[in-house]
């Protein structure tokens, strides 16, 4: 893909707005790399109706990329690039608080940007869609969405979302040994229905949502609150088991709805196992 205009990397990027062409001059090879790293392993289509999105996560990408490169001074509407010596540069905590908001506003476009290619069936069914999504809690959207943070307060961008990857397995493996893999294979392929907050109509859309809010207490440590979703969890199982296709037929629902023989005082013999 061709890399966005000046123009466009100002819409996005609003405190490098520039009278001349430095910023931008200085960003652009950031924004090749970002392509070449990000957007071109992603496979979009041609046809894709939401470019901006696309122009969004570049811009955003490339500036965080970018700014430790460059020499910023600041300026009434943000930043420029040093141009002579008289200049004070600006100071190291405003410059990283402008990174830090180019690291999470780049880690929301590129969130934004996957959500739009899985809302397109096409592309959910290539290796590319299937390789990205693998858990039910996928993205740094949806984990702050359902409360899990970094530590003790911070959000969850894409750096801290990397870094929970084996919690996140851990969770998933947790709420699978609760409803099957056949049910969380079927949960994980279908996140895009009433994906927003709606879990009215199917219920294995409130089934999403009993083994997420699970997930996140798992990985938020939350051990009582674990315990009574997972209850709750296999309440809903329990109740539901006939409506719920994958389920109704596993593995996982005869072992949950086995029932243990037990020895009585007037049998002829007894069963020890």
């Amino acid at each position: 893909m061709n890399t966005p205009s000046q123009e466009t990397f100002e819409r996005y990027v609003s405190a490098f707005r520039d009278a001349e062409s430095r910023i931008y001059d200085a960003v652009k090879p950031f924004m090749v790399q970002y392509i070449a790293r990000i957007i071109d392993p992603l496979h979009i289509p041609s046809e894709f109706a939401r470019p901006a999105l696309i122009d969004a996560a570049v811009c955003t990408g490339a500036a965080y990329l970018a700014v430790p490169s460059m020499d910023l001074v600041p300026t009434e509407s943000g930043f420029a690039v040093v141009s002579n010596g008289n200049l004070a540069p600006a100071s190291k905590e405003r410059v990283e608080a402008l990174r830090e908001s180019l690291r999470q506003a780049e880690s929301d476009a590129r969130d934004d940007l996957l959500f739009a290619l899985y809302a397109d069936a096409d592309w959910r069914e290539t290796d590319t869609a299937r390789r990205r999504r693998t858990t039910l809690l996928w993205c740094p959207t949806l984990c702050r969405r359902y409360g899990i943070t970094a530590g003790v307060r911070n959000a969850v961008y894409a750096e801290e979302f990397r870094r929970m990857a084996g919690a996140i397995h851990g969770a998933h493996v947790l709420a699978e040994f609760i409803i099957g893999p056949e049910q969380m294979a079927w949960l994980v392929a279908h996140q895009d229905e009433a994906d927003a907050e709606d879990t009215a109509g199917d219920l294995r859309l409130v089934l999403r949502e009993h083994c997420r809010r699970l997930m996140a207490a798992h990985i938020m440590g939350r051990q009582t609150a674990v315990r009574d979703l997972e209850a709750a969890l296999r309440g809903f199982l329990k109740r539901n088991a006939d409506e719920l296709p994958e389920y109704s037929t596993s593995r996982t629902r005869e072992a949950a709805d086995f029932i243990t023989y037990k020895n009585k005082k007037d049998d002829a013999c007894f069963f020890f196992g």
